[in-house]
């Protein structure tokens, strides 16, 4: 299905170089849900047995498969941050935890304040999301982690870490997403790093709403560049029911492809960026403010959300 033009709002909006907390927080529950509308692509193969397919691949640039109890500070942030954050969390509010952070501004799309606290290793790992939180603003507890290198004293000393970036590479999360019914907002998405200036990239929000397609099967992915559109995928099965690989492969300058169980389920070729890009991993909730196009929390919403993740692997391309 060919997708709608943009939005007069997405035309004008400048190209993704500032953090996801900025896109959110500086457009209207409507002009979001009118710049996605209608956007529906099936999945295909969707009961493709796990591939752990790195013959055909490449080599493995780096593996995380989240073995003992806790995560690895080398590689990971345990909260949120982007070049224009200088690699500090975004929204911290220090009152309540430091580190910690917030994926959207206070009172807006976003519900969930994140805490180190919540993310779970145990020979694999689990971002929780649950009610209640302490941060002004927030109703919800999040989990949120990232690769990009960092150098950061919090007061008690200078914390580093290493951290990972990638280019002209595939990333491959295999993970069971949260029932995504009840307001849960899962997403695997990536930044630019340090030296690029490129776009956002989606590889999976869930949650959104479509008027043919059942939440708990749709696959929300977006390349944030001029002339792209936020695209719905139907993966024709239960997201919350089992463990899925989802795959990105980063050309840089010429192609952005995402990958479902492994079939290349959707490729943007327009405005593709360059430079290297880092990792985010996220669970969250929406707040009453993403009415127009999120699920929202009801009586029926757990009282924990959990998403889970067995590994993430990079491969050279």
């Amino acid at each position: 299905m060919k997708a709608p033009q943009q939005s007069q709002a997405d035309r004008h909006a400048p190209e993704r170089r500032l953090s996801r907390r900025s896109l959110l927080g500086s457009v209207t529950a409507a002009t979001f849900a009118a710049a996605t509308a209608g956007l529906f692509t099936a999945c295909s193969d969707p009961n493709q047995s796990d591939p752990n397919q790195t013959a055909s691949r490449g080599r493995v640039l780096f593996e995380d498969v989240f073995a003992g109890h806790s995560l690895s500070r080398k590689h990971w942030n345990p909260y949120v941050c982007d070049n224009n954050s200088k690699g500090w969390p975004w929204n911290m509010q220090p009152s309540v935890a430091v580190p910690s952070s917030a994926t959207g501004r206070m009172n807006g799309f976003h519900a969930a304040y994140d805490l180190p606290s919540s993310i779970r290793v145990n020979d694999g790992l689990t971002l929780r999301a649950y009610p209640g939180t302490r941060a002004a603003g927030y109703s919800w507890t999040g989990s949120v982690m990232c690769s990009r290198p960092t150098s950061n004293n919090f007061g008690s000393g200078t914390v580093r870490t290493a951290g990972f970036t990638f280019a002209d590479a595939r990333v491959e999360v295999r993970a069971k997403m949260p029932d995504l019914t009840g307001g849960q907002w899962p997403a695997i998405w990536f930044l630019p790093a340090g030296g690029g200036n490129g776009a956002e990239i989606d590889l999976i929000e869930g949650g959104f709403l479509s008027k043919t397609i059942t939440p708990n099967q749709l696959m929300a992915v977006y390349l944030q560049s001029s002339g792209n559109q936020q695209q719905f995928l139907d993966c024709q099965t239960d997201l919350s029911a089992g463990y899925h690989t989802y795959a990105m492969e980063y050309r840089q300058g010429r192609s952005v492809k995402v990958f479902f169980d492994g079939s290349n389920v959707y490729t943007y070729t327009r405005n593709v960026p360059v430079g290297p890009y880092f990792i985010i991993l996220t669970n969250g909730i929406a707040s009453p403010e993403a009415a127009g196009f999120h699920t929202q929390v009801s009586d029926s919403t757990p009282a924990v959300n959990l998403m889970q993740v067995s590994h993430v692997r990079v491969l050279s391309l």
